[in-house]
């Protein structure tokens, strides 16, 4: 049961850290520099870039670096029509 519980967490984690995100790239137009400090974390952090999609919904409580610079992206170009996730 703990493990179903933790998903669901995990899932609700990734989905408040998609909005964190929309909310500093519309609230201080910075989205570049985001993304900047984002590439600077997973390089020192040695992250994965391209993890397992299964790997991610099991255990990831943020999402991939690589989805959130993309998603940060589309914000801040002005595609805000697909939901944060």
């Amino acid at each position: 049961m703990e493990w179903i519980l933790s998903i669901v967490i995990q899932a609700l984690s990734r989905k408040h850290e998609y909005e964190a995100d929309y909310f500093a790239v519309t609230t201080f137009y910075r989205g570049d520099a985001l993304a900047d400090a984002l590439k600077k974390l997973s390089r020192n952090n040695l992250s994965n870039l391209t993890p397992h999609p299964l790997y991610v919904f099991l255990n990831y409580s943020h999402p991939p670096v690589l989805q959130r610079i993309a998603r940060i992206r589309e914000i801040s170009t002005g595609d805000n029509t697909r939901p944060l996730n």
